[in-house]
């Protein structure tokens, strides 16, 4: 059974969502909860048993390969700590392992970039194809990222990276804490 009140806590304490936000935000999280992947995805991330971040995500309506994020949120407790680019990283995996390739796209606002790391999305190679000044309030500005996703042959992530196994040929997938919540 998800406890949806462990995500509403993280996101209230992250100060990323107003109280409209925060009620759609929990609300996508009872829809997820009865329905997995049906239309919302949950991705999280944990320090052990403790959650560290999560995202909520759905394919956006009428396309076939792009994806929307709801909520990326990440505790304070944790931020800076990788949580960020580790959830995108979760992010994009699931999108392509829905399709050969993906869009996916982030709304953000200013109050949001700074919960999450201010210029993460950019450090991680996402466009910034939309921003409106004070759009949400004085000082909270709306921005939208986006990036085109391909899935890579092991050939290819290998000569990206420069990772080998021993035997010569590309490193396996580390494994690591990040989970997909399913029931």
């Amino acid at each position: 059974m998800t406890d949806i009140r462990e995500y509403e806590r993280l996101a209230r304490e992250s100060g990323a969502f107003r109280d409209i936000e925060l009620d759609i935000l929990v609300e996508s999280i009872q829809i997820w909860a009865e329905h997995p992947d049906d239309p919302n995805s949950l991705l999280e991330l944990r320090d052990g048993p403790t959650l560290a971040g999560f995202a909520v995500m759905c394919r956006a309506p009428n396309t076939e390969f792009t994806f929307d994020v709801l909520a990326l949120c990440i505790g304070r407790s944790h931020a800076g700590g990788g949580v960020g680019p580790r959830l995108v990283e979760l992010i994009e995996r699931h999108a392509l392992a829905a399709s050969g390739s993906a869009i996916v796209r982030f709304e953000s606002s200013s109050r949001k970039e700074r919960a999450m790391g201010p210029g993460l999305l950019a450090s991680l190679d996402y466009s910034m194809i939309g921003h409106i000044p004070d759009f949400y309030e004085r000082g909270d500005d709306y921005f939208m990222f986006a990036k085109h996703l391909f899935l890579e042959s092991p050939e290819q992530t290998a000569a990206r990276t420069g990772a080998t196994s021993p035997e010569g040929g590309p490193e396996p997938p580390r494994g690591d804490s990040v989970t997909r919540r399913e029931q």
